[in-house]
């Protein structure tokens, strides 16, 4: 039996490719809607009766038609989601709750537990949405969860359960960090409909996953998939369910849903654009991988674009939002002593949580390393990840770490226990590194998009304003600006961090709330004089939230005790 699974990130660009020719779609593309088996005039009422006739013995067929294969499929499909604590995740067409289980299952395994705390100063709460338009099925889920609180799994409240259509769901837009659907995208009576939805709630940088059974290409294997779909199944169906028909038109289903090239042309002409990441097959003889790293660039459908600009109005999460500027600034940022920098890609290409993503990757190696050492750390470490500059400063795997103002060159997957241990625990400098000393200031601008949209509009923006002032003020010398991750309290977007050395000391100061109009002010004030803008001003590194506050009364009273310089 063939397996298809394609993994995808949403993508907010179109720039990589040219835009896609609807002419080269092939002719039977002007109707996307899926057959009931071999019906073409029956849709989603049939597919409900179908689920709720099998979904007492729905289990035992599963093992029994892929010989548990499909247990094994399961579990490949949530480790390519890479859960993390405090994710927002849709799973579509899974009431029986095998791909929520799972989800919760390895996101509490050892090392996303060490990520948990990280996580809990934002206040971020896990949430998985299981949701089927089928209320048997979503019952089976309901009655499992409950046999795993007295199989001492214990009670999650993250699971909710929600009744609900793939091809209209209930969800906010860019609500969710990923989305699964499993062995359920070919009963969907309009496809690119429900793939439609998929983009329209995930989050920039969300994941989409979809595992389903495909077609057969070799002919001899053709012939023996084909004798065992028609014959074997159904009649399997009917010894141990009691039920032919429905199995009847579980392999009839398979038959008629599109194959995975088809099933890529439907993401371009869903109305939005996905990243493919990875399109994956197997059968029995075990995995092969195929990589894809390219943007779909797809071709909107007249109207729904206009309606999507009023849903998405940008100027309600920039600026001009209706918040902004409303809320205390001060004593906004967390007590800590070191801030390293880990140089890595680009915006565009960052997942919601990018430390976490893949642990395989540099980033949530280092964040699980130092989460590992954190008793032994002398000082609390902060780990952002940020984009080099054009001008090639810095390259993927460099390290900045501050207050030391020491950059760390070429760290690669192999040298972070190393490094974790010699430079950051040790504080020792590091054996096997490049070294250099940084001089001037370092401005970072949160541009996480994929983790708050208010961040992803305005940290691009400022980023631009920032880096005009530096050049019409021949400034390059002196000051280097710099995208980054999630650096906490998205709501005081844009946020900006600076890292200056004045008199031998080197301040972190956070800035909230900051809009182009304030930049030149911040560098004049901020990096020109050494003097702290007051009115935009969160918090700094070394300073408790408490001391923060009073250093920012002492300088509004004109106290000589602090006064007003960094």
């Amino acid at each position: 039996m063939m397996m298809m699974m394609m993994a995808l990130l949403r993508s907010g660009s179109s720039k990589i490719l040219p835009r896609y020719q609807p002419s080269i779609l092939p002719r039977f593309l002007h109707s996307h809607a899926t057959s009931f088996g071999f019906k073409q005039d029956e849709k989603s009422k049939l597919v409900v009766n179908v689920f709720s006739t099998v979904a007492s013995t729905y289990d035992l067929m599963n093992d029994l038609i892929s010989t548990s294969l499909h247990r094994l499929w399961k579990d490949r499909l949530v480790s390519l989601l890479h859960p993390f604590a405090g994710m927002k995740h849709l799973d579509v067409a899974g009431g029986k709750g095998d791909v929520a289980f799972r989800v919760l299952e390895r996101m509490n395994s050892v090392s996303n537990k060490a990520l948990q705390e990280r996580l809990a100063d934002t206040e971020e709460v896990t949430k998985i949405f299981v949701c089927d338009i089928n209320p048997n099925m979503l019952n089976v889920g309901k009655k499992r969860a409950i046999e795993r609180v007295f199989s001492g799994f214990g009670e999650d409240r993250s699971l909710h359960w929600v009744e609900g259509d793939a091809e209209a769901l209930s969800f906010a837009d860019g609500s969710m960090d990923g989305y699964t659907i499993a062995f359920r995208i070919r009963n969907v009576t309009h496809i690119e409909k429900a793939l439609s939805e998929a983009y329209r709630v995930l989050k920039r940088g969300g994941r989409f996953l979809c595992l389903e059974l495909s077609h057969v290409e070799l002919p001899v294997f053709k012939q023996i998939y084909d004798y065992y779909s028609f014959s074997i199944i159904p009649a399997m169906g009917e010894l141990v369910a009691g039920d032919r028909a429905s199995y009847q038109y579980l392999v009839e289903s398979i038959r008629r849903f599109p194959n995975q090239p088809f099933l890529a042309t439907l993401l371009v002409i869903s109305g939005d654009i996905f990243s493919a990441e990875q399109d994956v097959q197997t059968d029995d003889a075990g995995w092969s991988h195929k990589r894809k790293d390219l943007l779909w660039n797809i071709a909107e459908h007249s109207g729904s674009a206009s309606k999507k600009s009023e849903i998405n109005n940008d100027a309600d999460f920039m600026f001009q939002r209706s918040e902004f500027g409303q809320e205390p600034l001060v004593g906004t940022v967390q007590m800590y002593g070191r801030h390293v920098f880990l140089c890595h890609k680009c915006p565009d290409l960052w997942p919601s949580h990018i430390e976490t993503t893949e642990c395989s990757q540099l980033p949530g190696l280092l964040s699980v390393a130092l989460k590992a050492r954190k008793e032994d750390l002398k000082r609390r470490t902060c780990l952002t990840i940020y984009q080099g500059e054009d001008d090639m400063d810095s390259m993927d795997g460099d390290v900045m770490i501050f207050p030391d103002m020491i950059k760390y060159k070429g760290l690669t997957q192999g040298d972070v226990d190393n490094f974790v241990d010699e430079v950051l625990v040790k504080e020792s400098g590091w054996s096997f590194g490049e070294v250099e000393t940084l001089s001037g200031s370092y401005v970072f601008v949160c541009a996480h998009g994929s983790r708050d949209r208010r961040c992803g509009l305005c940290g691009p923006v400022l980023v631009r304003k920032f880096r005009e002032e530096i050049k019409s003020g021949d400034l390059h010398d002196q000051v280097s600006v710099h995208p980054c991750s999630h650096i906490g309290g998205h709501k005081f977007a844009g946020n900006v961090i600076i890292f200056s050395k004045k008199d031998d000391k080197v301040t972190g100061d956070w800035y909230g709330y900051v809009s182009p109009d304030d930049v030149p002010t911040i560098l004049e004030q901020h990096i020109g004089k050494g003097r702290i803008v007051d009115r935009l001003w969160r918090g700094s590194m070394g300073l408790s939230k408490e001391e923060q506050k009073k250093a920012q009364l002492l300088r509004l009273q004109g106290s000589n005790t602090v006064g007003d310089k960094v």
